[in-house]
C-alpha cells in the first residue's frame, strides 16, 4: 500500500503533468495574460458545476479470465501472431510515423528494427481480429518471468477501426491474458506527459501513474517528460 506522502506525491506530480499539457496546447492560440485569466475563471466556474464521478466507475474492469489464446469476446478476437504469416501487413500498418510508435522504445529513444522486435523471445504479441478481418497487435514486450512482470503495446493499425473503442476493448483482453494467462503481477507503459488522452484512457483501466522522467527525450524539437504508468496486481 502506497503511504500517505507517497500518495500526495503522486497527486502533484499529476497536476504538475496536468497544468503543463494545457499550457502546452494553450501555447498555439498566442493568448494574452488577460486571456489566460478569463480563461482560469471558466475552468473554475466549470469546475464547480460538475458533480465528481465515482472512482469505481472510472477504473473499468478488465474483461473476463482468459489464461490462453485464442480469446474471443464479442466482436473481437485476439490469437498468437504468426509474424511470417502476416509480416505484409504489419509492415504496412508501421509504415506511417503514428503507428512506428508501437516499435520505438520511448523511454530509450531506440527504434527497433521489425524483425528483430516481432521475433524477440521476450516479446508476446497477439493478432487482434473482427469479423476476421486483422486490424492490429497487442504485446507484452522485456517479458520478465522471474518478477511477473511486463511493458505493454497496442497497435490498431488499420485506420478505419480506429476511434471506436476496439483498441480500448482489445486492451482490457490483453491485460486479462496478462494477469491470469501469464501471471503477470505488474503491467508498465511509457508515454509523454502531453498525451492526455492516452493518460485518461490508461487511468480509467486501473493504471496509475508510476513515476516522471524529466526532459528525458527530445519530441518536435522539444524536451518532453515522460512518465511510466503501471497497472498492479
Amino acid at each position: 500500500m502506497l503511504s500517505k506522502e507517497t500518495s500526495v506525491l503522486n497527486e502533484e506530480i499529476t497536476k504538475d503533468i496536468l497544468l503543463k499539457s494545457i499550457v502546452q496546447e494553450l501555447n498555439d492560440f498566442h493568448l494574452q495574460p488577460k486571456e489566460y485569466i478569463n480563461l482560469a475563471s471558466s475552468i473554475l466556474d466549470l469546475a464547480t458545476k460538475v458533480q465528481p464521478n465515482n472512482t469505481s466507475q472510472n477504473n473499468e474492469k478488465i474483461i473476463g479470465t482468459f489464461e490462453s489464446l485464442p480469446i474471443e469476446f464479442e466482436d473481437l478476437k485476439i490469437s498468437e501472431l504468426d509474424y511470417k504469416k502476416n509480416k505484409k501487413i504489419i509492415h504496412k500498418w508501421i509504415d506511417n510515423e503514428v503507428a512506428r510508435d508501437f516499435i520505438h522504445s520511448r523511454i530509450d529513444d531506440i527504434e527497433f528494427e521489425p524483425e528483430e522486435f516481432f521475433t524477440n523471445k521476450k516479446n508476446i504479441f497477439g493478432l487482434i481480429e473482427t469479423d476476421k478481418k486483422p486490424i492490429g497487435i497487442m504485446g507484452f514486450l522485456h517479458y520478465d518471468k522471474k518478477n511477473n512482470k511486463a511493458e505493454l503495446r497496442k497497435l490498431i493499425g488499420e485506420k478505419g477501426y480506429r476511434g471506436k473503442g476496439l483498441g480500448k476493448k482489445s486492451t482490457k483482453l490483453w491485460l486479462s491474458y496478462g494477469l491470469y494467462g501469464l501471471k503477470l503481477r505488474k503491467i508498465y507503459l511509457y508515454t509523454f506527459e502531453t498525451n492526455l488522452l492516452n493518460i485518461r484512457i490508461n487511468r480509467e483501466m486501473g493504471f496509475q501513474l508510476e513515476g516522471v522522467f524529466k526532459q528525458e527525450n527530445i519530441d518536435d524539437n522539444i524536451s518532453k517528460d515522460i512518465i511510466r504508468m503501471a497497472y498492479l496486481v
